[in-house]
């Protein structure tokens, strides 16, 4: 059995004040991997340090030696809460939709109306709030350098949803199975979201934008629709 460091006691709990004064409580592995994703996105596996890490988050290394094991685990360990919070905000819509396309009876308007939802669901995701942005940074960072976590988020969120695209752009295109044009097209439509993740200080300055207000959303959501009528109209 694993003895906890003495340290863990020390910065076992952060306690900042709610906005109405209330203490919310943050526990130590809580607080490593928040500041390990920031890390993580800002630097990359291979930039970021446990160290740094350490003392960002105000811990020891045996802190994240517990928590963690090393820092392969700890980044693993981001890559699975990145999942996790794409589950709570998208689950039900991606499991209705998968259920529904391999069902075998959506009709082509059907599979566009659930491209829609997909697409207006990641739009909402991807702009929500710094919390889920920081989750793209780090997705993003995972697309191009390939660190221990990449497998776990291509197997459990990247192919998922992919293949779940390729499949509703297909049957909206009156095919019952998706060829190399639908996963081309759906790739193409996904990764034109990432305007406004990485690339949004490029694309604000660009659009004259100062935020993301509801309405810029809705512009973003319209102009991604369009984009998909575009892909549906090439068959």
């Amino acid at each position: 059995m694993k003895s906890r460091p003495e340290s863990l006691t020390q910065a076992s709990e952060w306690e900042p004040s709610g906005p109405d004064g209330d203490a919310l409580v943050e526990t130590t592995a809580a607080r490593v991997l928040r500041v390990a994703m920031v890390a993580f996105a800002r630097d990359g596996y291979a930039g970021a340090t446990t160290r740094q890490i350490a003392s960002a988050a105000g811990v020891t290394l045996p802190v994240i030696a517990y928590h963690f094991g090393n820092k392969d685990g700890l980044h693993r360990a981001c890559a699975r809460d990145i999942v996790e919070q794409y589950r709570r905000r998208l689950l039900p819509l991606v499991v209705t939709a998968r259920a529904t396309a391999d069902d075998g009876t959506l009709s082509v308007a059907e599979a566009r109306l659930w491209l829609e939802r997909i697409l207006s669901a990641l739009v909402l995701a991807i702009t929500a709030d710094a919390d889920q942005r920081l989750s793209t940074d780090f997705v993003l960072r995972e697309m191009s350098e390939q660190g221990p976590g990449y497998d776990l988020l291509f197997e459990q969120l990247w192919r998922p949803g992919l293949v779940l695209v390729a499949d509703l752009v297909a049957i909206a295109r009156g095919r019952k199975a998706a060829q190399e044009g639908d996963s081309l097209g759906a790739t193409m439509l996904l990764a034109s979201l990432t305007a406004f993740t990485r690339q949004e200080p490029v694309t604000r300055a660009y659009l004259g934008w100062d935020g993301l207000s509801h309405d810029r959303r809705e512009q973003i959501t319209g102009s991604i629709l369009a984009m998909l009528d575009g892909l549906l109209a090439r068959t």
